[in-house]
């Protein structure tokens, strides 16, 4: 599943990058691991298809990670890739379906009367090992109209177009009992509409009200699985263009490596730049953008904060600031309920803005690097040309460079592009 997709514009515009983060439940239940989802009262048929989906939702490993502008009711596919945040899976709760607890409930000759309280609904928990229960009701309605409309076509002629609307309006209500006290801890509300048009010879094509209830029902269950369950949702985050021209080429660098998701490349040169420049509120801002992308979310608000208070006018760094403080809270709530993400291993380059150059030739030359600047003194290594290297200093017509395995050496300037 792609996490990140990247919209760069390599001028004085920032770089958008659309990317799929983590999303804080908006109640955290941290003693809560097993979950019952009964079915849905008030219309039988809409009451299985929101308990169907809540469950299917629940069960979900990347669920939020959806193309969100498209498909039926807005739920497009998922998009394909990787994410970078890593080890979170949303699947965080163990569910019970609801053909279970409907065998509980005939078994203890439960709910005969045709409603479930919260007193029942924590019976059933209890017998099932349950820490909490979801009830609920669900209710909807349905329209259909025909209208006609005359117009006059580009012949002059007079016409009238005919067409058929289907409209479906749904209203729902959802409990979660904790079962060893049979309360109520969490109380949600939805109400969606649907609706399909279609003209003339699309009429016989108009969706039919199964169609626009299963669709207004996906959009309640997203609703109420949100509400208790953390999952991913999409950010559109706007890196910031370094003007300072010392510190734009590697910005420019760090966004190639962003485009390209080689985040371990960007991330040393982000930091970089603002450790070069630490009163620079762009410089702070997209050092905290990486960090949030990967899920080190206390390192980014360490940023976020530093860019906020350099320009505290400025609504993207405090926008971000709060987002990057959900942040920490969704991770304190999955170490309570031992879903904790893995931590994304970055290592920081104390040369990535030091001077590089590239040596003359290609792979099939060797370049000599001697031991001291000076062409009679030992050479210590012939290296292929066209590779790169940082350079540690600068000795008249010579640069000496960083060899691997932390060895140094010279090459003169004529060996250099």
């Amino acid at each position: 599943m792609i996490a990140c997709f990247m919209l760069f514009q390599y001028s004085l515009l920032a770089q958008k990058i659309d990317c799929f983060v983590l999303e804080a439940p908006t109640k955290q239940f941290n003693n809560i691991k097993k979950i019952g989802v009964m079915e849905f009262t008030g219309n039988r048929e809409a009451g299985q298809i929101l308990s169907d989906q809540i469950i299917a939702r629940l069960l979900q490993e990347d669920r939020g990670i959806e193309q969100q502008e498209t498909g039926f009711m807005g739920l497009g596919k998922t998009v394909d890739g990787v994410t970078h945040i890593k080890g979170f899976k949303t699947n965080v709760y163990s569910v019970i379906e609801r053909n279970q607890i409907n065998e509980i409930l005939k078994e203890q000759k439960m709910g005969l009367s045709g409603t479930i309280d919260e007193s029942t609904a924590a019976k059933v928990g209890a017998i099932l090992g349950l820490d909490a229960i979801i009830l609920g009701s669900v209710n909807f309605e349905k329209k259909e109209e025909n209208t006609n409309k005359s117009y006059t076509g580009l012949d002059g002629k007079k016409y009238t177009k005919y067409c058929k609307i289907r409209k479906i309006s749904t209203t729902a209500s959802m409990k979660i009992v904790e079962v060893s006290t049979a309360e109520i801890i969490g109380v949600e509300t939805a109400a969606f509409g649907n609706e399909d048009t279609k003209c003339d010879d699309e009429r016989a094509n108009i969706s039919n009200f199964n169609q626009l209830l299963n669709g207004a029902l996906s959009a309640t269950a997203k609703k109420f699985v949100n509400y208790f369950a953390p999952g991913y949702t999409l950010v559109r985050f706007e890196m910031e263009k370094i003007k300072l021209r010392d510190l734009r080429k590697q910005a420019d660098e760090a966004g190639e490596y962003l485009e390209n998701g080689n985040l371990k490349q960007a991330f040393p040169l982000l930091v970089a730049i603002y450790e070069a420049d630490s009163y620079n509120p762009k410089a702070a801002y997209n050092a905290g953008i990486i960090h949030e992308m990967t899920g080190l979310y206390q390192d980014a608000i360490n940023y976020y904060t530093v860019a906020n208070q350099l320009e505290p006018s400025n609504e993207l760094y405090a926008d971000a600031l709060k987002r990057a403080e959900g942040g920490v809270r969704t991770l304190a709530f999955l170490e309570s309920i031992d879903k904790p993400i893995e931590t994304f291993a970055f290592s920081t380059n104390s040369d990535a803005l030091a001077e590089r150059i590239i040596l003359k030739g290609k792979s099939s030359d060797r370049v000599d690097i001697h031991e001291f600047p000076d062409d009679k003194s030992e050479v210590i290594a012939k290296i292929p040309g066209g590779l790169e290297f940082v350079v540690i200093e600068r000795q008249g017509d010579w640069y000496r460079i960083k060899l691997i395995n932390n060895k140094e050496g010279f090459v003169s300037k004529k060996d250099v592009n």
